[in-house]
C-alpha cells in the first residue's frame, strides 16, 4: 500500500525572477533528497498560473495555485483596521494553506529588512502555519540588519524564527549573526539552492572572450545616472577591446513594472552606448527562464551581474564570474565558495567588487588571473564536485530529525 501524499506549500516567490525559480527547484530538490521515502506534493502559489505551470512543467510533482482577488480585498480592510497582523490571511485559498503537511518559507533576501523593517507577510505566513498546527521550516535564506529594528519588532522577529522546526540559511555567516540574538538550536548550513541544480560543473581552461553583463534597477537605484556612466564606460572599454557583449537579463516583470526589470535597465544601458558600440552589442530579453538564460550563459566566459544568483546560475555552469556588490552578503558569499567549498579550486575565476569601485582595472585584473590559469594547460577541465560536499553536510539530517513527515 504506497504512503498517502504529503502536501508541502511554498511561500511566494515572483517567478519572472529567475533566481526565485532556482530557488523554488533548489529547494524541491532538497527536500526529495531529505526525504526520499515520501510521496511529495509541491505546491506554489501564483499571479500568473499559466505561465509558472508552464516554468515548472518538467516537475511532476508541483501544483501551482491561484491568487485570489477576494483575498486581496480582505487583506486590504484588515490593514486599514489595524488588524492584518493578528488576522493574517494568504492570498490564496486558506483551505489550501490549512491542508498543507508542511510550510517551507523560502527566499534569499526576504530577512534583510528592506526599509528598515519587518517583513510582516512572511511573518504571518509562519504564524498560520502555527496556529494551525501546521510545521514550518526556512530554506535559503539571507539575514542581515536586525539591529536597524526597533526593541519590540526585533522581539517579535525572534520569537518568530525560534518557532520554525529548522532554520536551513545559505550563508555560514548567517549561522553566527544568528547566534548574537540567541537564535542558533534550529539553524544549520546549506548553500544556496542553486548549487543543487548543477551539483558537478567543469570550467575549461580557456582564455575570456566571450562576456555577458547583467545591468540591474537595483544599480539603478543605488547610484542613477552615475551607475549607468559606469556601466557605459566599462561596456564601451570591452567592446573596444574586442570582446563579444551579450546583455543578460535576470529578472523581468510580467506586469511591466521597470524598477524589477532587468530587460528596462539593459535598455537603457544600451540606449547610452554609441552607436556603433550598439550594433555590436547582443541583448537576449525574450522567453526568459533558467533553462533559456542557462542556454545563453553556457555561450559566455565570464558573467559580470549585480543579481546574486544570476552570479550563481553562471558559476555552475563554469563560467568566471564579477560579483558586482550592493550589499555585504556578496562579499560573504565569495569569500565562502573561494576559502571553504570545492569552488576554491578556480578561486582566480571568480570575485567580488562593491558596484561603486568597477572598473577597467578591476576586471583586467580578474580576466588576467583567469586567462594566466587557463594557459597553463589550454582546453584542460577542472571538474568541481559539488555532490559529494553537499551530501556531507547536515542538513538533511537536522530538518529529517526536527521534522516527522
Amino acid at each position: 500500500m504506497s504512503k498517502p501524499t504529503k502536501r508541502v506549500l511554498f511561500s511566494y516567490l515572483l517567478l519572472s525572477n529567475i533566481g526565485c525559480e532556482i530557488i523554488v527547484r533548489g529547494t524541491i530538490k532538497f527536500l526529495t533528497r531529505t526525504f526520499p521515502n515520501e510521496q511529495l506534493e509541491f505546491i506554489v502559489p501564483s499571479y500568473h498560473v499559466s505561465r509558472d505551470q508552464a516554468l515548472l512543467a518538467d516537475i511532476s510533482n508541483v501544483r501551482i495555485i491561484p491568487m485570489l482577488q477576494s483575498k486581496r480585498i480582505i487583506r486590504g480592510i484588515l490593514r486599514k483596521l489595524g488588524l492584518f497582523t493578528r488576522f493574517w490571511t494568504p492570498r490564496f485559498s486558506s483551505i489550501e494553506f490549512k491542508k498543507a503537511d508542511l510550510f517551507v518559507s523560502i527566499g534569499g533576501d526576504i530577512y534583510t529588512m528592506f526599509g528598515n523593517s519587518l517583513p510582516n507577510d512572511w511573518l504571518g505566513y509562519e504564524a498560520f502555519a502555527t496556529r494551525h498546527g501546521i510545521p514550518s521550516i526556512m530554506f535559503g535564506a539571507n539575514m542581515e540588519r536586525f539591529e536597524t529594528l526597533s526593541q519590540d519588532d526585533r522581539t517579535l522577529l525572534i520569537e518568530h524564527l525560534r518557532r520554525f522546526k529548522a532554520l536551513i540559511v545559505r550563508d555560514i555567516g548567517t549561522v553566527d549573526y544568528l547566534r548574537e540574538f540567541g537564535v542558533s538550536e534550529n539553524v544549520d548550513f546549506h548553500p544556496d539552492p542553486a548549487f543543487l541544480l548543477r551539483t558537478q560543473p567543469v570550467f575549461t581552461r580557456r582564455p575570456i572572450t566571450r562576456i555577458a553583463i547583467n545591468f540591474t534597477p537595483i544599480l539603478v537605484r543605488e547610484f542613477g545616472e552615475d551607475g549607468v556612466a559606469q556601466f557605459v564606460r566599462i561596456t564601451e572599454a570591452l567592446v573596444a577591446k574586442r570582446y563579444e557583449v551579450t546583455f543578460v537579463p535576470h529578472v523581468y516583470s510580467s506586469d511591466g513594472l521597470k524598477g524589477l526589470s532587468d530587460p528596462d535597465a539593459l535598455r537603457r544601458l544600451h540606449g547610452a552606448l554609441m552607436p556603433e558600440t550598439q550594433e555590436k552589442i547582443t541583448i537576449i530579453e525574450d522567453n526568459l527562464s533558467f533553462k533559456t538564460v542557462g542556454d545563453a550563459l553556457a555561450k559566455v566566459d565570464l558573467f559580470i551581474g549585480g543579481r546574486m544568483h544570476g552570479c550563481l546560475n553562471s558559476l555552475t555552469l563554469g563560467k568566471a564570474v564579477c560579483f558586482v556588490g550592493y550589499s555585504k552578503k556578496v562579499r560573504t558569499m565569495v569569500d565562502w565558495l573561494s576559502e571553504n567549498s570545492p569552488f576554491e579550486a578556480v578561486s582566480q575565476s571568480f570575485d567580488a567588487v562593491p558596484a561603486d569601485e568597477l572598473d577597467m582595472v578591476w576586471l583586467e585584473r580578474l580576466i588576467a588571473a583567469h586567462d594566466a590559469w587557463a594557459a597553463e594547460d589550454p582546453e584542460g577541465k577542472s571538474a568541481i564536485d559539488m555532490k559529494t560536499y553537499l551530501e556531507s553536510l547536515s542538513a538533511s539530517a537536522t530538518v529529517a530529525e526536527r521534522l516527522i513527515v
